[in-house]
């Protein structure tokens, strides 16, 4: 029986202590956190510019059911727009199935913690600017 035919190189040694590449385990020392990259988009698709304050978002989280994703949405709108104020359209309430009633019931409340100005005029998508976290 030839037994270099069984041999193995050390890269598919150290596959065999791979699990998923979220731990790897060694006998001999303590297993260690291996970090995996953070999801990228692609050219063309759309995403989210931050950083985003933590403060302003867990104070506009407060702000009633949906919020989350109408904080989410003037985010978006602010980097995608390239401009503060942000015209709230249909469109991009569209993106994540918010109702237009609710975004303009939120936003108020927003406006009323001081976290977005907001300008409403009839027949008119609303216009909001989003305020310094500091300001808060």
């Amino acid at each position: 029986m030839n037994l270099e035919s069984f041999a193995a190189r050390p890269t598919d040694v150290s596959a065999l202590f791979t699990v998923r590449g979220e731990r790897r385990v060694d006998r001999n020392a303590k297993s260690e956190s291996v970090s995996i990259p953070l999801p990228r988009h692609r050219p063309g698709e759309r995403f989210i510019r931050g950083p985003i304050p933590m403060t302003w978002f867990r104070a506009a989280s407060t702000c009633g059911n949906r919020a989350e994703a109408v904080a989410v949405l003037l985010w978006y709108a602010a980097g995608y727009q390239r401009r503060n104020p942000i015209k709230m359209t249909p469109a991009l309430l569209r993106e994540l199935r918010v109702h237009p009633k609710t975004a303009k019931r939120i936003v108020t409340r927003m406006s009323d913690l001081g976290l977005v100005q907001c300008e409403f005029a009839r027949g008119r998508s609303p216009l909001v600017t989003i305020v310094s976290p500091s300001d808060v």
